[in-house]
């Protein structure tokens, strides 16, 4: 396996090529971390195809992350870009996994769809309609 992370404009961009394991990506979380305590910048990945993690530690993978944030603490949010269609699937098995974190996490089919969700700001809750 191997990866880079870019700071871009407003976020970070990880890249993840080759077989993975769970432990890698972990290490991969950590130098996240690092960079960006807090994750107060979102975050988008793009996975290759190959960089298959067993399902079974998809939650370990989220507890791993959960541990790095303080108790109350949020993060922003978190983009990955998918693959294919069986890549997604399994993506969106792990954003279901990861549902205990203090963040966002979204799937998608692009890169672009991906920036544009990260980059937008976040809309304020609508007024309920008058009676």
């Amino acid at each position: 396996m191997s990866y880079q992370i870019e700071k871009m404009d407003g976020f970070f961009e990880v890249r993840v090529t080759g077989e993975t394991s769970k432990d890698e990506v972990l290490e991969i979380i950590r130098e996240l971390d690092r960079l960006d305590r807090g994750k107060k910048f979102p975050d988008l990945w793009i996975i290759d195809r190959e960089s298959k993690i067993p399902l079974m530690h998809f939650g370990e993978i989220a507890q791993g992350i959960r541990d790095l944030f303080p108790r109350g603490a949020v993060g922003n949010k978190t983009a990955m870009v998918a693959d294919g269609e069986f890549h997604k699937a399994q993506l969106e098995m792990y954003r279901a996994d990861a549902s205990i974190l203090p963040f966002e996490i979204r799937v998608f089919e692009s890169r672009a769809k991906a920036v544009k969700w990260l980059t937008s700001p976040d809309a304020p809750p609508s007024a309920p309609p008058r009676g």
